[in-house]
């Protein structure tokens, strides 16, 4: 008589959980970079929200936000609502707001332009003196965008600076 051979159902069991065990990095890699890629968009849609911001600011004139802000050393918006009610001080229409889960602020902060360095900044005053500087003021902006992480909780930001001069 022949025998015909085949596999047991215990070694074709040992085969599959072998096979399950060698598939679940797999499987892990495509979940992460999925994540990841989620994660890789929300910074992207973070850099364009604070990019459009900083661009519509940098057309902005020293004396406007001198109107807005009431010439306060710092300005701090703290969300969109903030600051379209800042712009329309100053008659502009502010960018569109975010959409969540982002949520973007704005900080200008004035700077007089002037060397302050020695005692009472006697020092820095006689060096513009001798060098024939003038003192120019103007705004730090920094603009923040938050979002969330997909991955490990939490949150994260994008934040992008520029200068407004008189």
């Amino acid at each position: 008589m022949k025998r015909k051979s085949a596999f047991s159902l215990v070694e074709v069991m040992m085969a599959l959980i072998f096979l399950s065990f060698a598939f679940l990095p797999i499987y892990n890699l495509f979940r992460f970079g999925s994540q990841g890629t989620v994660n890789n968009v929300y910074e992207v849609t973070g850099t364009n929200y604070a990019s459009d911001m900083i661009n519509f600011v940098r057309d902005l004139r020293f004396y406007q936000i001198e109107k807005a802000g009431s010439k306060s050393e710092k300005i701090k918006l703290k969300n969109d609502e903030e600051i379209k009610a800042f712009f329309a001080k100053i008659d502009l229409t502010a960018p569109p707001a975010t959409e969540k889960p982002f949520k973007r602020s704005l900080e200008l902060t004035r700077f007089k332009g002037k060397d302050t360095r020695g005692p009472l900044g006697i020092i820095g005053y006689l060096s513009d003196l001798i060098m024939k500087r003038r003192s120019v003021p103007n705004y730090l902006v920094k603009v923040k965008v938050d979002f969330p992480r997909t991955t490990g909780g939490g949150s994260d930001d994008v934040t992008l600076y520029s200068l407004v001069v008189e």
